[in-house]
């Protein structure tokens, strides 16, 4: 088993890789993201949660580690290796991913966009689009060559509803859900319709510019922790894939280790 280590800016996920050419996904956790946390510390969390799920972390055979929050990196890193005994191998455009990269600064893309980008080149039809629904919004734009062609990244559902919220007097905090009708018929409605199928607008509206810009039909694929409230509301197809990142590990994972 491989422990693939997604370090994000509210929520670190740790999933356990297995089977042939570690596709498989044995199980999933969650820690809050935390700044300030030792290396003691997370590991110490991590060893607690593994073991409520029966996981042994030294019979680990590696681990990598992709993250968007560069403070924490070296020190998830050095929790994993403490628990397992194995050298993280750190995601970075410098790795076989099976990609080319035709942007301008290829090692400030976020770490999460090139797995979800290298997940999507090998496992979806192209060109294609991936749509990862996190803190931010991020799109990956893939073309037919495999080539990295940039994207989009604009604020998070989530995170746009606790900024509207925090600047506005009368609009209450919600937590988003699927919408029951498109029009809001009171206010928390309404913030959560205009979320839910504003984020679907926005998505068909992208996908179809883009895909009139490449002059080819386009694959899109959508991912995170919101996307099953969002692909129902979009007007075109759109693919829900629960794992794209996990599986862009996996698959770094086998291109790259030693």
């Amino acid at each position: 088993m491989v422990l693939a280590v997604d370090i994000g800016n509210s929520n670190i996920c740790i999933g356990g890789l297995t089977g042939a050419e570690h596709c498989s996904i044995q199980f999933t956790m969650r820690m809050v993201t935390r700044p300030r946390c030792t290396a003691d510390e997370y590991a110490a969390e991590m060893k607690f949660l593994l073991r409520r799920l029966q996981v042994d972390p030294a019979a680990c055979e590696g681990v990598i580690v992709c993250s968007v929050v560069p403070q924490l990196t070296e020190v998830l890193a050095a929790a994993c290796k403490r628990l397992t005994g194995q050298e993280p191998l750190i995601v970075s455009c410098g790795l076989d991913t099976g990609l080319s990269f035709q942007v301008d600064e290829p090692a400030k893309v976020g770490r999460d966009r090139i797995a979800d980008a290298a997940a999507a080149a090998a496992h979806y039809p192209l060109p294609c689009m991936t749509v990862d629904l996190g803190t931010a919004t991020t799109y990956n734009v893939i073309s037919a060559q495999r080539a990295f062609l940039g994207g989009f990244i604009v604020p998070g559902v989530q995170t746009s509803l606790r900024a509207i919220s925090a600047g506005t007097a009368q609009l209450p905090p919600i937590a988003p859900e699927p919408p029951e009708h498109l029009i809001g018929a009171n206010t928390v409605a309404a913030l959560n319709n205009g979320a839910m199928f504003g984020t679907a607008a926005q998505l068909d509206g992208l996908a179809d510019r883009v895909e009139a810009e490449l002059g080819q039909p386009l694959t899109v694929v959508v991912t995170g922790g919101l996307a099953p409230y969002i692909t129902p509301c979009c007007k075109r197809k759109v693919i829900y894939d629960a794992d794209l990142l996990f599986k862009g590990l996996a698959l770094i994972w086998e291109k790259n280790h030693l």
